[in-house]
C-alpha cells in the first residue's frame, strides 16, 4: 500500500510541474509583435489537457476501496462504484470520439484555417534574428533548454531533482508557405521537442574521487559544468564538452518528448535501468547526474493541432494568424512525432476497461 501511495503522489507531483517547470522560464522570448494581435473573441477559448490523471486516480482509488468490499452497507458502495463506472466509460467513449475526429481531420493550409479544429504542417522560422544553436548538439532552433538533474534512491525506486539550468529563445513564426502563425508556446499543454539525455560520469583516479553523496554535491558539479555550456550559448555556438576534463559525457537517449512535462527519474534512468553497478559506483554513492538538452528545431516539420484566429495582418501578402485552442475540444498541441494518432485510443481503452472493472465489482458487491 505504501508503494502505491508513493507512486500516486509522484504522479501528482508530475502533474503539478506541468504548470511550474523549473527549466522553462523564457518561452515568452519566442513571441513576436503579431502575438499582440489576438482577436477579443479568441481570448476566452480555454485549452484542455487530456492527460491520464483520472486513470491514475481511479486505479489508486480502486486499490483502496476493494479492501472495504465486505462492508455491511453494500447499497451505497454499489452506487459509488456504478457512478464511477459510468463516469469512466463515458470518458472513454469521449476519447474515442476525439480520436476519430483527429484521424478524420485532413491537413489544412494556414491561409484557409479557422478557429475550429485544424491540422497544419510546417516549420518554425526566426523572425528578425538569426537562428539559435542548441548548445550541446549544435542544431539550429528557435528555443532550447539546458538542465541538470540529480537522480538518487528514493523509497523502493528512484527520485529526481532539478539542480540548475537555463533556457533561451528568439522571436519566431510558423509557416507552411501559404501563411504565417504566431504560435502561443506558453499556452499549449503539449510542445514536442528534440531531447538528448546525457549521463555525466566522473573521470576518477586513485587520488581523486568525485563525490556525489547529496544534492549539494550535485549543485557543486553543476556549477563546474554549466559555465562552459553558457559560454558557448552566449556565443551561439556548440559547446565542446571534452574541455571539461574531470567528467565524461555519454548520450544515453535521444528522443522526442513533451517540453511541458517534468523530466522524472523514469525517463532519466530508462536507458540504463540501474544495472551497471560498476559504472554507478564510479561516484562514491549510487547517485547519478544527467544533463538534459531540449530544443525546438527549425529544420523539421511540426504538426499543429488547434484553432487559428485572424489577426488582420499580412507578411508578403500572406495572412498572419494566431494559434488558439479548438473551440469545441480545447485541443492545442504541437507535435513532431506520429504517436498522436494512438494516444487517444489508448486512453479510451484504458478508461473503458477500468470502468468495466468498477461495474463488475459493483455487481459483485450487490449480489
Amino acid at each position: 500500500m505504501q508503494k502505491n501511495n508513493i507512486s500516486f503522489l509522484n504522479y501528482q507531483n508530475n502533474q503539478t510541474y506541468l504548470k511550474q517547470l523549473p527549466y522553462i522560464k523564457n518561452l515568452s522570448s519566442t513571441r513576436t509583435i503579431y502575438h499582440n494581435y489576438i482577436p477579443p473573441y479568441a481570448k476566452d477559448i480555454k485549452v484542455k489537457s487530456y492527460d491520464g490523471f483520472y486513470i491514475a486516480f481511479f486505479t489508486f482509488f480502486y486499490i483502496i476501496i476493494i479492501q472495504y468490499i465486505e462492508v455491511p452497507f453494500k447499497l451505497p458502495l454499489f452506487i459509488i462504484l456504478l457512478s464511477i463506472s459510468l463516469f469512466l466509460i463515458i470518458r472513454g467513449f469521449n476519447r474515442y470520439i476525439i480520436h476519430n475526429i483527429l484521424n478524420n481531420t485532413p491537413v489544412s493550409k494556414i491561409h484557409i484555417a479557422t478557429y475550429g479544429l485544424n491540422k497544419v504542417k510546417g516549420r518554425f522560422i526566426p523572425f528578425g534574428s538569426q537562428p539559435l544553436k542548441s548548445p550541446i548538439s549544435g542544431q539550429d532552433c528557435i528555443y532550447y533548454s539546458i538542465s541538470i538533474f540529480y537522480v538518487h534512491p528514493e523509497g523502493n525506486g528512484w527520485g529526481s531533482n532539478f539542480v540548475d539550468g537555463f533556457d533561451a529563445g528568439i522571436p519566431a513564426l510558423f509557416t507552411d508557405g501559404t501563411g504565417f502563425l504566431a504560435v502561443d508556446l506558453e499556452k499549449a499543454p503539449t510542445v514536442e521537442v528534440r531531447t538528448n539525455i546525457i549521463e555525466i560520469m566522473p573521470n576518477n583516479s586513485q587520488n581523486h574521487k568525485i563525490k556525489l553523496s547529496n544534492f549539494n554535491d550535485a549543485k557543486r558539479i553543476s556549477d563546474e559544468i554549466l559555465p562552459y555550456i553558457k559560454y558557448a550559448a552566449n556565443n551561439n555556438t556548440q559547446a565542446n564538452l571534452s574541455y571539461i576534463k574531470d567528467y565524461k559525457f555519454t548520450i544515453k537517449n535521444s528522443k522526442i518528448r513533451n517540453l511541458k512535462r517534468y523530466v522524472d527519474s523514469v525517463e532519466l534512468c530508462s536507458s540504463i535501468i540501474h544495472t551497471r553497478i560498476g559504472e554507478i559506483c564510479k561516484y562514491d554513492s549510487r547517485n547519478l547526474l544527467y544533463l538534459v538538452e531540449q530544443y525546438i528545431p527549425i529544420n523539421e516539420d511540426y504538426t499543429i493541432i488547434g484553432g487559428f484566429a485572424d489577426t488582420g495582418e499580412m507578411i508578403n501578402m500572406k495572412p498572419v494568424k494566431f494559434t488558439v485552442p479548438d473551440i469545441s475540444t480545447g485541443i492545442f498541441e504541437l507535435r513532431l512525432s506520429n504517436f498522436y494518432r494512438n494516444e487517444f485510443i489508448i486512453k479510451a481503452v484504458a478508461y473503458i476497461i477500468l470502468g468495466i472493472v468498477y461495474l463488475i465489482t459493483g455487481i459483485l458487491v450487490i449480489i
